[in-house]
């Protein structure tokens, strides 16, 4: 045993390491081959110069999926390296992936001989993003609890359900989406908490480590305030032309303010008369995603205020009562995206609804605009049914996967929620400051490497309550000096 009381990296289960190693480099010698076979680069000059343009709104989305995500999710305070360095890792992978998926469906309803060559360049790796945006809501819902074979799992699985859920929806059914409210946020999420159920369990309740610092919020805000910049564009890229465009970054814009409003007014209303940082860093972004559905559709400029106002009070309250609700039974939504994901999405396509029945047309034009015509309402009735369901289905199936692959080498109770299995650390990892009762800062060692009888001795330099653990294990304690109950401060709503 190290030091720490953990067994040293070489002498865990070594298949863990060769497996992760093995899938990998056959995942990355598969691409190869079927890049060297199946694509080609445009030669149209014209064509060419179509794909050129997407490239600024590539560079922004690139920022979100790379930046924006891995950030966002930094807010566990010894998860860090885990939530940047998986999202980092994720993102590249499926990007790939998600090329090869891509033409595989679009053949698939176009030309099932698969007899052509098929032109890549920019729409395809803005693809890749897309695909990869909704793995990382995914990931969300169990961040801190999986290992990186485990995150192979994913990685494998989900981009295959993104994709037939898109060429049911998309492709075949024809449904409204351009920003990917159903396809992206709605799915994606839905998966994510199917999964969850699965790597849930007793040890993952109640763990110290499943809070956050001052510097990790600070970091999980940098990750929000690139999201939210830079979502008219995620939300416009696909737009048909410049006018839809112009009208989703309005729209998306707007609505991104009207739901900052809120959630600063309902989170002061709802947490003890002061500010949230979970509320903020979140629900802050409902706005873009309740706009992914209907950004381009032709809205009067009011209506993505109203949308954007009720959708952050939605946001905030799922973050106040429904988490700790669906904990419950088994759903640890440990970065809560059915607060910023599943609701929100599920909301605009209710808005895409409402607008395709004609409340916002003239009736002669529906021909025009929708696909579908007059059927167009019902068809995004249904696209939003189906990757609800197939989210959930395929979500289901990829987390028993991911269970059944833990069983390798499981994860200790101790080494959840933080980065000590799978990252070396520097060399203050192991420390904390905390006050003693001269309000001096006093270093001590990490609480989870203590043993139960050091926390007694230590309870009285300690500001706020510890609650003792049995030797071996970790004490609830939180940075606010309170006692933690998953994750949050037991007290924190009180006035």
């Amino acid at each position: 045993m190290g030091e720490d009381g953990h067994e040293p990296a070489s002498k865990r289960v070594i298949s863990d390491n060769v497996i992760f190693a093995s899938v990998v480099v056959g995942l990355e010698a598969f691409f190869l081959i079927i890049y060297a076979i199946w694509f080609e680069f445009v030669t149209d000059p014209v064509d060419a110069a179509k794909e050129v343009v997407f490239y600024p709104f590539f560079r922004d989305i690139c920022i979100m999926i790379f930046f924006g995500f891995g950030f966002l999710m930094a807010f566990l305070r010894r998860a860090g390296f885990t939530a940047i360095g998986y999202s980092f890792f994720l993102a590249a992978v499926v990007c790939q992936y998600s090329i090869v998926l891509d033409h595989f469906f679009f053949e698939l309803g176009d030309n099932p001989t698969f007899s052509h060559r098929r032109h890549v360049g920019v729409e395809n790796m803005l693809n890749g993003l897309f695909c990869s945006g909704a793995c990382l809501i995914s990931f969300g819902a169990f961040i801190g609890k999986i290992s990186p074979l485990q995150l192979l799992v994913l990685i494998i699985v989900e981009p295959f359900f993104y994709w037939l859920n898109f060429f049911i929806g998309y492709i075949k059914l024809e449904a409204v989406d351009i920003g990917g409210g159903m396809f992206i946020h709605t799915f994606g999420c839905y998966f994510g908490l199917a999964a969850c159920w699965w790597l849930t369990s007793k040890k993952t309740h109640g763990h110290p480590d499943n809070c956050s610092c001052y510097s990790s919020d600070v970091f999980s805000y940098a990750g929000t305030l690139f999201l939210w910049m830079m979502w008219p564009s995620f939300n416009g890229i696909l737009g048909a032309d410049a006018q839809e465009q112009n009208r989703a970054f309005f729209n998306t814009f707007i609505s991104l303010c009207a739901s900052t409003a809120a959630t600063f007014v309902v989170s002061r209303l709802v947490s003890g008369h002061r500010f949230d940082c979970v509320h903020i860093q979140n629900s802050t972004l409902a706005g873009g995603v309740v706009m992914g559905v209907a950004a381009g559709l032709d809205m009067h400029p009011s209506a993505p205020i109203g949308i954007g106002f009720v959708t952050g009070v939605i946001s905030v309250l799922g973050y106040k009562y429904l988490t700790p609700f669906l904990s419950r039974f088994g759903i640890q939504d440990i970065c809560g995206i059915h607060n910023l994901h599943g609701m929100p999405g599920v909301l605009g396509s209710m808005v895409a609804m409402w607008a395709t029945l004609g409340l916002s047309y003239d009736s002669n034009e529906y021909e025009e605009l929708f696909p579908r015509g007059r059927g167009q309402a019902g068809i995004q009735a249904a696209a939003t049914a189906i990757s609800i369901l197939l989210g959930l289905g395929s979500g289901f199936f990829c987390g028993f996967l991911m269970w059944l692959v833990g069983k390798l080498n499981p994860i200790k109770r101790a080494d959840l929620f933080n980065d000590r299995d799978n990252w070396h650390l520097p060399s203050d990892y192991e420390y904390v400051v905390v006050k003693d009762e001269d309000d001096n800062n006093v270093e001590m060692e990490d609480m989870n490497g203590v043993s139960g009888s050091h926390i007694r001795a230590l309870k009285n330099k300690q500001v706020g309550k510890v609650v003792p653990a049995e030797d071996g294990k970790a004490p609830k304690y939180s940075r606010t000096g309170t006692v933690m109950v998953d994750g949050r401060d037991s007290d924190s709503d009180s006035d």
